[in-house]
């Protein structure tokens, strides 16, 4: 004979436990992780809604944040890699030949409505880095955009 008797099932309800085990966690703890995921979601969603030209800009910033912060003796394999992890699933072509004075950024293929609102708002964005767009070349059907990061 077996402690586990067969004849009387185990009864576990997941929800129950769940909901038993949120009401042991104090109020203060619960409103804490419901104000952080509130947070979180918050977040999400402006970066569900921002436009194309809006995402190039914070792409582009945050290109140039890590740029200015890069050691001046890298190599430019190590310099390309760094800026290109900002244009996650874009295409995409960096030089950085130049590096510690210059690296270009070129996003190929951009539409005209695109274009035209990144030429607006990220055009130049000044800072402890400047990223100056190196054509002022009108929109066209599809375009390639140059921007230069100088850190």
């Amino acid at each position: 004979m077996s402690i586990a008797s067969l004849d009387a099932p185990i009864r576990f309800n997941l929800i129950e436990g769940a909901a038993a085990w949120l009401h042991r966690v104090p109020l203060g703890v619960r409103a804490f992780a419901l104000a952080g995921l509130m947070m979180a979601g918050g977040y999400q969603v402006s970066l569900a809604l921002q436009t194309p030209g809006q995402l190039i800009r914070g792409q582009l910033e945050a290109a140039g944040a890590e740029t200015a912060a890069l050691p001046w003796n890298r190599s430019r394999d190590q310099v390309v890699a760094a800026v290109a992890r900002h244009f996650a699933g874009r295409d995409v072509r960096i030089d950085a030949t130049k590096f510690p004075v210059l690296v270009a950024v070129t996003l190929p293929d951009i539409d005209r409505n695109t274009c035209e609102e990144a030429h607006n708002i990220a055009r130049r964005i000044e800072g402890s880095v400047v990223v100056a767009l190196a054509s002022t070349a009108p929109c066209g059907d599809s375009n390639a955009m140059v921007w230069r990061i100088m850190p």
